[in-house]
């Protein structure tokens, strides 16, 4: 390992792209593809704007208490009694782990599906508060989650979900 090695930078994963190119056009100019799909079970009335290969970021914090001892004990003035002398201090330390799963979102007019290989999850759209578009990611925020989606590119989910509301 060198020096150099130190300063790099990360690098996002690449996600290739299943999404085609005419329906990407649709939604840059504006208008919303109704894509087929035999895997998810829609529900009536329900239509599927967004097809591509994604990879969800999923972090996970697990608290973690030290305890640290400082002190002695001595024998007490009567058999089977100790006089405990000193203390110790409880450290909070978080555990923070990421964890990437590969998987395929779908975007319909009502929910946002992550279908994962080993995990997955299902949002409403109105459940939205936040999306931040990136040109590789998107992050939607909910009242009770934040989601770190990698797809081909963050403007196009982004634009189907504003299209949406």
């Amino acid at each position: 390992m060198s020096l150099l090695d130190l300063f790099k930078q990360p690098q996002p994963p690449a996600v290739q792209t299943i999404l085609p190119n005419v329906a990407v056009h649709e939604i840059m100019n504006g208008r919303l593809p109704i894509l087929n799909t035999d895997k998810l079970f829609l529900k009536s009335g329900e239509t599927c704007h967004y097809i591509d290969k994604a990879i969800y970021e999923k972090k996970t914090t697990r608290k973690r208490y030290v305890r640290r001892n400082s002190g002695y004990s001595t024998p007490g003035l009567f058999k089977g009694t100790r006089v405990i002398l000193g203390g110790g201090t409880t450290d909070q330390v978080d555990n923070v782990t990421y964890q990437t799963l590969r998987g395929v979102l779908y975007i319909t007019n009502r929910r946002i599906i992550f279908q994962g290989e080993q995990e997955g999850f299902d949002l409403k759209v109105d459940d939205l508060i936040a999306i931040t578009p990136y040109s590789n990611c998107v992050e939607l925020q909910t009242s009770k989650a934040h989601y770190k989606i990698f797809v081909p590119n963050g403007n196009v989910a982004h634009t189907v979900l504003r299209l949406i509301r």
